[in-house]
């Protein structure tokens, strides 16, 4: 008798446990094309900015950002040495009262949730789509008094407009000098609920209406309908019309993390079910068999369905033997599964972890910066820091700081002071001073200069020395040693303190709190 043999499949329900929305359509689709002045952006920004809530790691990647940019907050500095010997009282005066006034400026430039905030909303945008706006809003002299956040997910950029003079001011050998450059702006249009509101580039002399984005004339400023169109500043990745994400290569990468999660989730889910084949030797399956098991696999998913026994039943074939006598063929029935692999690999878990390594190095950040420290001491977590700072946020810092001061100082009418980025203190006081200390030997290296060294160990504040001790150590213990010796030859008998009484006092109680300083902090 010819061997016969028949597979069929048999699949387990699926419990619909995932999102079936569909990608909502881009509101600007109407007013994109070659006659429009409205540019199409190169990805679905909508998209871009709800793609963290498909990803473990790139949330992580951005807020390490928006934290280590903006978060140690905004500050404002002279320009100038006011210590100098040179300074004089009236550049001091003006340096320290531009100061003020950015100082003020960076306050008090949105009262609703801090400057500092604004800024890391931007940065948050950026890191997501590749783009940041933040509108500007000018006061009765034209200057800028109020920074406001715009969603970049609802801003598109615009074709550039013509060129038109605008007017610089610029330090020549150290003299302001205005001069005239043309320059072509954009406008960008936003759109919410319909509703389209129009804006201008920061720096654009022209007046524009918000309503239809067009450039009016003074004498059209009467017209009920018109609306002053505000300014916008545009943050972005790149130097295309629209920036592009820095991590935008690892899309792929980081939509299979995501499946990968999809399926590990639909394992639980169907609680025990695996893949598997029934194999029957010596026997075929009726129809009455193949449908309890089709029945048997339709209900096993959940925990409500755990521990069911799955009871199969096969009849053997009818053979004839030499004698014509019908018999039932022995009948072996085995389950194999074909889940092996996928046990192993733990369902993609080494995917997983290859893709969070991808998307943290198109950040250039370390593990210790997105919460994995479980391989740092202190010694690595320290120069993980450090190259990070140098490499990544320093010049980070630098670039916005640039691009802020630019759009801002000349308009609040500052020369003498600038905007400054906070960053973290990262001074190591243990090698500092292992390498001051032949400086300290070679009487190059007074007491108050390392005064605020000593207060960043103690963490609190200390007084200078006075100046007849504030003198090299060496020099100083010569100058004491040589005193003594004088006191000695004149009077023999009477003992020479080397310092008065309140000074002793005092060096006795810097030295009490120092020691239980050290001891509080279990160095001692």
């Amino acid at each position: 008798m010819a061997n016969k043999s028949r597979a069929r499949v048999v699949k387990a329900e699926k419990n619909n446990t995932l999102s079936n929305q569909i990608s909502k359509e881009d509101a600007f689709n109407g007013i994109y094309g070659d006659d429009s002045q409205v540019i199409r952006p190169p990805y679905n920004l909508e998209e871009l900015s709800k793609i963290t809530e498909n990803s473990t790691v790139l949330q992580q990647c951005i807020d390490a950002y928006t934290t280590n940019l903006f978060g140690f907050g905004i500050d404002a500095e002279s320009r100038l040495d006011l210590n100098s010997k040179d300074m004089t009282p009236e550049k001091k005066a003006k340096a320290e009262s531009e100061t003020k006034r950015l100082q003020e400026f960076i306050r008090y430039a949105n009262l609703d949730e801090g400057t500092e905030t604004v800024f890391q909303n931007i940065i948050e945008d950026q890191e997501k789509t590749g783009n940041g706006y933040i509108e500007v809003l000018r006061d009765g002299k034209g200057q800028p008094v109020e920074l406001v956040h715009c969603d970049s997910q609802y801003i598109r950029v615009c074709k550039k407009t013509e060129p038109v003079e605008v007017g610089y001011t610029i330090m020549e050998k150290g003299e302001p000098v205005n001069i005239l450059r043309n320059k072509r702006f954009r406008k960008f249009v936003q759109i919410i609920d319909e509703k389209k509101v129009w804006f201008k580039e920061y720096g654009d002399p022209r007046i524009m209406d918000s309503t239809n984005g067009n450039y009016v004339e003074e004498s059209e400023l009467e017209s009920k309908e018109f609306r002053d169109a505000t300014e916008i500043i545009h943050f972005k990745i790149g130097t295309s019309a629209y920036g592009v994400p820095r991590w935008i290569g690892n899309v792929v990468s980081l939509y299979g993390a995501r499946k990968a999660e999809e399926l590990n989730l639909l394992y639980f889910v169907n609680g025990r079910h695996v893949p598997a084949a029934v194999v029957v030797q010596g026997g075929l399956l009726d129809e009455d068999a193949y449908n309890n098991l089709e029945e048997y696999m339709k209900g096993v998913s959940g925990t409500e369905n755990a521990y069911q026994f799955l009871v199969l039943e096969v009849q053997g074939e009818e053979i004839t033997n030499a004698n014509g006598d019908k018999n039932l063929s022995d009948v072996k029935v085995e389950i194999k599964s074909l889940a092996d692999m996928i046990q192993k690999d733990a369902m993609f878990l080494e995917y997983d972890a290859t893709h969070r390594k991808k998307m943290r190095s198109s950040f250039r950040l370390p593990p210790i910066y997105t919460g994995e420290a479980d391989e740092y001491n202190k010694a690595t977590a320290e120069t993980a820091r450090k190259t990070t700072e140098e490499q990544v946020f320093q010049p980070m810092r630098r670039k916005l700081a640039r691009k802020i001061n630019g759009a801002f100082l000349e308009a609040l009418d500052i020369s003498e002071a600038k905007l400054v980025l906070k960053s973290p203190d990262l001074t190591d006081i243990a090698s500092i001073s292992n390498a001051i200390y032949p400086f300290i030997s070679a009487a190059s290296v007074i007491p108050n200069d390392l005064r605020p060294m000593l207060e960043k160990l103690l963490n609190r504040k200390l007084d200078e020395l006075p100046e007849e001790y504030n003198k090299p150590i060496s020099i100083l213990l010569a100058e004491m040693q040589g005193q003594s010796n004088e006191h000695t030859v004149s009077e023999p008998k009477t003992v020479q303190k080397s310092l008065s009484e309140y000074d002793n006092v005092l060096v006795m109680k810097q030295m009490r709190d120092l020691l239980q300083e050290l001891k509080d902090n279990g160095k001692l």
